[in-house]
């Protein structure tokens, strides 16, 4: 009787869910038009004309910083966006085109790259706006970025998913686990492993208890260290950021790194564009240019998403569980 009634709940969040997560892929779509507007064809996209700045790469704790015209990184970077955007909707066990053949009769999210970026950045949502709402209520400020330029500041935040996936996921989770597992004894490419360590991995191990024990002993310690060190990233002394921020990108870092060793670099890359730039473009869109009353309804979105997918998982793992 209780897995009868779970099971009625499930198709119903699964109905629900199917929507959100295509209004989700619709919106991403028009904030790869709404970005290049701001940047380019905008009163403030014309204030950074020819502006060149200095950014940062990171790489295996290296700060390496380099010189750039913004507007120019920025496209160049919107490509390499969409063209993971691109890439994950046509990967994992389906596409999106299959999906949609089906009528989005029950997506499965975590079944396409691209749809579990999309639900991996919602859950981490949630979570993260309910340490943000504890800390704030304790009184542990987490901070503001400085204002600016509005074209300016998503030339900015576009920046950093790149460089901040390459430098505490790639290098701290990839190239560190690379060695410990010597995964060039097991004939494994080493580029393929360091794109999709996991994924990789278990085309050449079959054995499940080896599979645990990788996972238990170097991947989880690895995805850790990460996330800490990404959080603390963002309190160093020239951080614009309070001492709150340590704790939610700490979170958010371990949910990045367990997308990057479950599925790939592009994964880890698109749920953290999506913190950056996706609901930024369009805030800022709205709020300095034309008020299209799309980003109230992003947030909404992402937001019941979230819920959904964490009460199923609640369902899935303690009703039926308790019932076998």
């Amino acid at each position: 009787m209780k897995n009868d009634i779970g099971n009625k709940i499930l198709n119903i969040l699964d109905v629900i869910a199917d929507i959100l997560i295509l209004f989700t892929i619709l919106t991403m779509v028009a904030s790869f038009v709404i970005g290049p507007y701001i940047v380019f064809n905008s009163s403030f996209g014309n204030g950074i004309s020819g502006k060149v700045s200095e950014f940062y790469i990171f790489f295996i704790g290296l700060v390496l910083p380099f010189k750039a015209q913004m507007r120019t990184l920025f496209i160049f970077e919107w490509v390499i966006y969409l063209s993971i955007f691109t890439l994950l909707a046509v990967s994992g066990k389906k596409t999106l085109q299959i999906i949609f053949k089906n009528k989005f009769s029950s997506i499965e999210p975590l079944s396409n790259n691209l749809t579990a970026s999309i639900s991996i950045f919602s859950i981490t949502i949630i979570i993260v706006l309910v340490i943000d709402w504890f800390q704030y209520n304790i009184g542990i400020e987490t901070g503001n970025l400085p204002p600016m330029n509005p074209a300016e500041l998503l030339c900015i935040i576009s920046h950093a998913p790149l460089s901040e996936e390459i430098g505490f996921r790639l290098s701290i989770i990839g190239l560190f686990s690379l060695f410990l597992l010597k995964v060039w004894r097991k004939g494994i490419s080493f580029i393929e492993y360091l794109v999709a360590p996991i994924p990789t991995l278990e085309k050449k191990i079959k054995d499940i208890e080896e599979k645990r024990r990788i996972v238990r002993t170097i991947f989880l310690p690895l995805i850790f260290t990460s996330g800490i060190v990404f959080g603390l990233a963002h309190i160093m002394p020239s951080s614009v950021w309070d001492v709150g921020k340590a704790t939610e990108a700490t979170f958010a870092g371990i949910m990045l790194g367990v997308a990057y060793v479950y599925y790939n670099i592009g994964v880890a890359i698109l749920i953290h564009w999506a913190f950056n730039y996706y609901s930024n473009a369009i805030y800022i869109f709205e709020k300095n240019i034309y008020n299209i009353g799309l980003s109230t309804s992003v947030d909404t979105i992402i937001i019941l998403l979230g819920i959904i997918l964490i009460t199923k998982i609640l369902i899935k793992y303690l009703i039926f569980k308790e019932g076998e």
